[in-house]
C-alpha cells in the first residue's frame, strides 16, 4: 500500500523539467539527456538533476544516492572534437557525485553502455544453470508427464524474459544460451536409459568385444527431435515468436498507444507495415519479420482472433525449426526469412 501511494505521489516527478525525458515504473525513474556536444549534455544532465532536486524538496521526498547511477551512451567509434575536462563530465546532485557505470540493471534486464547485451547474456547463463541444477535435483521426484511444465516454470519463464529487447543479437552471441537450452532439454525430456546404458561395463551386462570405448561413446543425444516432439522454441525462435506476438497485440489492441503509434501501416495494404531506417530496436526489427513472413495466402491479419494468431505463429515458427535435416541443426532453421505465415 505505501509503494501505491508512493507512485501516486512521485507521478508528475516529470513535470520538474522539460530538458529531458522521463522514464518511470513503480518507485524507479530514469531520466534520459542526449546532446552532440559533451560539455552541454553534462551541464544539461546537472541543470535537470537541481531541477529533480528541488521538486523532491519541495514535496519532502529524500534520494537514496546509493542507488544512484548513470550510464553514458555513446554511438560505435565516436570521437569527440575536443576532449573535455574531467570536472566537466561529472554529474552531481546536491554536492554529491553520482558514480558513473558501465552497466545497470532495470527491471530485470541488465543494460550496458555499449548494447551488445554481453553482460546480460553472462548473467542469465549463471541463471540458467541454477535453473539446470534444481531440474537435475527434483526431476525423480516428479512424474514425466509434468517435465514440460517444469521446463515453462522454471527454464523458459528466465530464458524468455524481456528477449525482445537483448534477443536480436547474432546467432553466435546466442548460442551459449542455446547449448545451455539443449542441455536442459536432453537432461529432463532425452532417453535416460539409453544414456546410462553406456556406463553398463560389467561383464555380465556386455560381452568384452563390446566394452571398448569408441566414437559413440561420447556423441550426446540429438536434441532437434526432442526440441519437435515437445513443440519447444529454440532461444533463437523463441526471440522471433516473442517479437511478432507482441508486436501483434501491440498493434491489435492499440495497447499501450505510445507503443501503437511507433508502427506505420501501410494505407494501401494495412496488413503491412511501411518500414523506415534500418535500425536493431524491436519496431523495426518485428516490422520486417512480420512483413517478410506474410504471403498472399497467409491466414493471419490483424482481424484475426490473438489466440488463433498465436497459434498459426508457434506452428509457422515450428515448421521452420523442424524443416531439413530431422537430426542436425542448421542455419536455416533459426532464419527469419524462411518463416513463412
Amino acid at each position: 500500500m505505501r509503494t501505491k501511494f508512493c507512485i501516486i505521489y512521485i507521478n508528475d516527478i516529470y513535470n520538474s523539467s522539460s530538458l529531458g525525458e522521463f522514464v518511470l515504473f513503480a518507485d524507479d525513474t530514469n531520466i534520459f539527456v542526449e546532446d552532440k556536444c559533451i560539455k552541454k549534455l553534462y551541464s544539461k544532465a546537472n541543470k535537470i538533476l537541481t531541477q529533480v532536486h528541488s521538486y523532491m524538496k519541495c514535496n519532502l521526498l529524500h534520494i537514496n544516492f546509493k542507488k544512484c547511477c548513470y550510464i553514458h551512451f555513446k554511438p560505435k567509434n565516436y570521437k569527440p572534437e575536443s576532449e573535455p575536462n574531467q570536472e566537466e563530465c561529472l554529474l552531481t546532485l546536491n554536492n554529491t557525485v553520482i558514480n558513473q557505470v558501465n552497466e545497470a540493471k532495470f527491471l530485470g534486464v541488465t543494460v550496458d553502455s555499449e548494447l551488445n547485451w554481453n553482460p546480460h547474456i553472462q548473467c542469465l547463463k549463471s541463471k540458467l544453470k541454477c535453473e539446470i541444477g534444481k531440474l537435475c535435483r527434483i526431476r525423480h521426484s516428479v512424474p514425466q508427464k509434468h517435465f514440460k511444465v517444469l521446463y515453462h516454470s522454471l527454464f523458459e519463464s528466465h530464458l524468455g524474459f524481456g528477449i525482445s529487447v537483448w534477443g536480436g543479437v547474432s546467432n553466435s552471441r546466442l548460442d551459449p544460451l542455446f547449448k545451455l537450452q539443449k542441455k536442459c532439454v536432453r537432461l529432463l525430456f532425452g532417453d535416460r536409459e539409453k544414456f546410462l546404458d553406456k556406463f553398463r561395463t560389467c561383464a555380465r551386462t556386455r560381452i568384452i568385444q563390446e566394452q571398448q570405448l569408441g566414437s559413440s561413446f561420447y556423441e550426446r543425444e540429438h536434441t532437434k527431435p526432442l526440441f519437435g516432439n515437445n513443440r519447444l522454441l529454440t532461444v533463437h525462435n523463441l526471440y522471433k515468436y516473442t517479437c511478432l506476438l507482441e508486436m501483434f497485440k501491440i498493434v491489435k489492441l492499440q495497447d499501450p498507444i505510445s507503443l501503437a503509434s511507433l508502427f506505420d501501416r501501410s494505407q494501401r495494404k494495412p496488413n503491412i507495415f511501411t518500414l523506415k531506417t534500418p535500425s536493431r530496436d524491436f519496431v523495426y526489427r518485428a516490422s520486417a519479420m512480420w512483413n517478410n513472413s506474410l504471403k498472399a495466402s497467409s491466414k493471419v491479419s490483424f482481424l484475426t482472433p490473438t489466440n488463433g494468431a498465436k497459434n498459426i505463429l508457434k506452428g509457422s515458427i515450428l515448421k521452420m525449426q523442424d524443416d531439413h535435416d530431422s537430426t542436425h541443426w542448421c542455419d536455416l532453421n533459426f532464419d527469419a526469412s524462411q518463416l513463412k505465415l
